[in-house]
């Protein structure tokens, strides 16, 4: 990831990219080594512990929308550090938001074997909550500043190394589809990074029913009643024990406030 970005900056002519980087399980003196080696372009910051991947993006993100650090059309991303961006993805990524002021939100998908395409020369897609449900994620959204400092922080309840284990960013997803003028979908693999499992999908389950059931009245009510219908195919399949699968939709009808 840190190579893919850093490589990208020569296509970006006449703008910075700024990367803020923590380092989990880390003390100050390999904070200055690392930091004494690492490009200009990186911004790293250490925890001396492990925490869950929201509250990770959030000692991110926090300062930087307190400082106003973020401006109104700045293009930001959320990169997982096992994905990375093909050449000249975040160029053509950059024109289309240039292009269009009434632009907030863009996502694609990913994969092991990302492609390589032109595609910043075509009017994009408006995208459809269902392509928001089935295909946003941290390493393929991109927002424009005004959208993240309306948002504010991750729900820390979710995420990888909480109890829900997942599904922040599809929260943070449908939380900037309401806030965004414009939504926007390329229905291509451009990031890379390793493929989705179907082992993920019961793993996944109870946090991503309980976004769905929040913002049920947002236009996600369809993709809600197909995760219980998802779930009951898994509970089927034995992927998720019939208790899992009734603490995850009284989870989604008390704690969602299924409406």
């Amino acid at each position: 990831m840190l190579q893919s970005v850093v490589e990208s900056q020569s296509t970006l002519l006449g703008q910075r990219i700024k990367l803020s980087l923590l380092l989990q399980n880390c003390d100050a003196e390999r904070l200055a080594s690392f930091a004494a080696s690492a490009p200009a372009c990186v911004r790293p910051l250490a925890v001396a512990r492990q925490v869950p991947l929201s509250v990770a993006r959030n000692m991110l993100l926090g300062p930087l929308i307190a400082d106003a650090a973020i401006g109104p059309d700045a293009l930001v991303a959320f990169p997982d550090d096992d994905c990375w961006y093909p050449d000249g993805f975040l160029s053509q990524v950059a024109t289309l938001f240039a292009r269009d002021a009434t632009l907030d939100f863009w996502f694609c998908r990913y994969a092991s074997q990302p492609i390589r395409e032109t595609f910043a020369a075509a009017e994009p897609k408006d995208a459809r909550t269902h392509e928001i449900v089935r295909n946003a994620s941290s390493n393929t959204i991109f927002l424009r500043g005004r959208v993240v400092r309306a948002i504010g922080n991750f729900d820390e309840a979710l995420g990888v190394g909480t109890p829900l284990g997942g599904s922040e960013d599809l929260d943070y997803a449908l939380r900037a589809r309401r806030i965004a003028h414009k939504t926007a979908y390329r229905d291509a693999a451009l990031v890379g990074h390793r493929d989705k499992t179907a082992g993920v999908r019961a793993r996944y389950f109870a946090s991503s029913l309980l976004v769905l059931a929040r913002n049920a009245r947002h236009g996600a009510r369809a993709e809600f009643l197909r995760k219980i219908a998802v779930g009951t195919y898994l509970t089927m399949r034995r992927e998720l024990s019939v208790r899992e699968f009734m603490r995850a939709l009284r989870s989604a009808f008390i704690d969602g406030g299924f409406r």
